[in-house]
């Protein structure tokens, strides 16, 4: 996906909305834990994938997924009122699934012998 500017700003401005938003506003529980890593833009800036990462399983991962569903029209409505764009965008929550990797890469590289200098 090709970036510029101007969706880079928008995408930036989303996360911290929405981030802000979580932290202050939002009271469902199985959003507590949550981290937003990132959000993307499609270039028209009509709809945004905002990537998230938490702490547990898969039915905390799915837990958090449907408290995503339920806040959803809430953090839009904030997206719109603290993004200055047209068109609010349209919203789609996504697990992260970089940190799980990254987590078992460093497992591994952990796992190996050290190599001894003789």
């Amino acid at each position: 996906m090709s970036t510029t500017f101007r969706s880079d700003r928008a995408a930036e401005a989303i996360r911290a909305t929405i981030a802000s938003a979580l932290n202050t506003e939002v009271q469902d529980p199985r959003l507590r834990l949550v981290t937003i890593t990132r959000v993307e833009v499609s270039h028209d800036l009509q709809s945004a994938k905002v990537f998230y990462t938490i702490l547990g399983d898969d039915k905390v991962r799915l837990d958090a997924h449907r408290g995503f569903e339920s806040a959803k029209p809430f953090l839009r409505t904030r997206v719109g009122v603290e993004v200055p764009l047209r068109v609010v965008p349209e919203i789609q929550f996504r697990y992260d699934g970089g940190t799980d990797n990254a987590m078992i890469v460093d497992e591994i590289l952990n796992s190996l012998p050290e190599l001894k200098k003789e």
